[in-house]
């Protein structure tokens, strides 16, 4: 036994399974190539050694022998490989002595999960956030006024601005903006936070079309701008126009306009939609410190090869991800200023290893507490999930790679393993949390313990 939950097996095959090898090699040599004055795969044994030589013969009679004896192997030592086994060296030709290494099915030994106590509190929502949303939508839907006077609160001022490192590091450029076209609300920050930093639209108060100021801020080490962090940096800002928001009234007419029959349908939208978004937040961080905690009083073996396709699946999701936002994974290497190698060691590998020790536990968590999927349930998901597939954008990509009978077969096993990690998540919960707080509600959209 290794100690990254492989096996090593030494095989030591006898002379005359050796020669009777070297026989079929032979045979299978010579018909691959037209051996004069013999039909293929006719000519006697030594004509095909002056051949191909005596090298070849071996080389081809211990892949044949390879072949043959691995499936026994494996069966006669009762391992459970997780995937194919590698020929680590062959360590003898008389009498041949193979090494192998062999993945083995990953093992879990949980501890005891009914011990471990998490109250389960999801958050309310408050009036402010659903004030927020109804802000933005009337920013959304407000018209701009040209005015002739100085920037006040609320107004849509549009600018050029330029950004310019005070300290650079050596080799990189000062200017990391040109003459860049922004428009600010005065006060309001639609998103997470205001771009170039929080606050910057008051700095603009006071001023009128045609004004110039510098600004300068110094960026905190958390900053969302992870290469302006730490660092200080000078805008130039130039006031292009400034126009005064009409944001329309919140009433029937406004949710109208939105597809809604009434104000009050649309703040009963806005709360359900909040309270969706906070349940999933929570559920995740919930879900993950629970499966961290069993984790910890686990034993959790799994070969490398488990952990290296893992890394492979979060890989081509961050890449996904960074696709979308129009950057290819080097570029966007080159702007973090990361090395490939040392971001898939330290960034895409912890988080490989723990979605895949959170699935592991709840496969074994699914077995020990004797879920089961209801049939009609899987039908049901089945059928959601292959529409919702269907009008995915890269259907028609996927049809080329796979029979609509193959996509199915993938939807059907996908979906039971979601269903199945669904139940045994909520079973967690009832366990951890003593059945209290409402039903969560998992999405098939989202992994719940990704």
């Amino acid at each position: 036994e290794l100690q990254d939950h492989r096996v090593e097996l030494l095989a030591e095959v006898s002379s005359e399974q050796f020669e009777n090898a070297k026989q079929k090699a032979a045979k299978k040599l010579s018909k691959t190539t037209k051996i004069p004055g013999f039909r293929p795969g006719k000519a006697p044994y030594d004509i095909i050694k002056r051949t191909f030589g005596e090298e070849t013969i071996e080389e081809t009679a211990i892949d044949l022998l390879i072949d043959e004896i691995y499936p026994k192997l494996i069966k006669e030592t009762g391992i459970k490989p997780y995937g194919p086994g590698k020929l680590e060296s062959v360590e003898s030709k008389n009498p041949p002595k193979f090494r192998f290494s062999v993945p083995l099915e990953p093992e879990v030994i949980l501890g005891d999960y009914t011990k471990i106590k998490q109250p389960y509190k999801p958050p309310r929502v408050e009036e402010d956030e659903i004030k927020k949303v109804l802000n933005n939508l009337q920013l959304n839907y407000a018209t701009a006024e040209p005015v002739d006077r100085a920037a006040e609160k609320g107004d849509l001022v549009s600018i050029k601005i330029t950004g310019v490192l005070l300290k650079p590091e050596k080799d990189h450029e000062a200017e990391i903006l040109k003459e860049t076209p922004h428009e600010v609300i005065i006060g309001e920050e639609l998103g997470e936070e205001q771009f170039p930093f929080t606050g910057f639209g008051e700095k603009l108060i006071g001023l009128k079309a045609g004004d110039t100021k510098e600004i300068k801020h110094n960026y905190t080490k958390d900053s969302k701008y992870e290469e302006l962090r730490g660092k200080e940096v000078k805008f130039f800002v130039v006031v292009e126009s400034i126009k005064r928001l009409i944001k329309p009234n919140l009433d029937d007419e406004f949710a109208k306009m939105l597809g809604l029959p009434s104000f009050s349908e649309l703040e009963s939208s806005i709360r359900s939609q909040i309270e969706l978004e906070k349940l999933r937040e929570y559920d995740n961080q919930y879900y993950n410190e629970l499966l961290d905690k069993i984790d910890k009083t686990s034993v959790i073996k799994y070969p490398p090869q488990q952990l290296e396709l893992e890394v492979e699946e979060v890989r081509k999701t961050i890449e996904a991800d960074i696709e979308k936002e129009s950057l290819d994974f080097d570029t966007y290497l080159k702007l973090i200023k990361r090395e490939k190698d040392e971001f898939i060691e330290n960034d895409i590998k912890p988080v490989a290893r723990r979605r895949l020790e959170h699935n592991l536990i709840l496969n074994e968590i699914s077995r020990k507490e004797n879920i089961e999927l209801d049939k009609s349930e899987l039908e049901q998901e089945f059928s959601r999930s292959f529409m919702q597939m269907q009008a995915s954008p890269n259907f028609k990509t996927l049809q080329k790679e796979y029979t609509t009978t193959k996509l199915a077969d993938m939807t059907v096993m996908q979906t039971a393993m979601r269903l199945m990690d669904r139940h045994a998540l909520e079973r967690l919960k009832t366990i951890a949390s003593g059945g209290e707080g409402k039903e969560s509600e998992l999405k098939d959209s989202q992994d719940p313990h990704e």
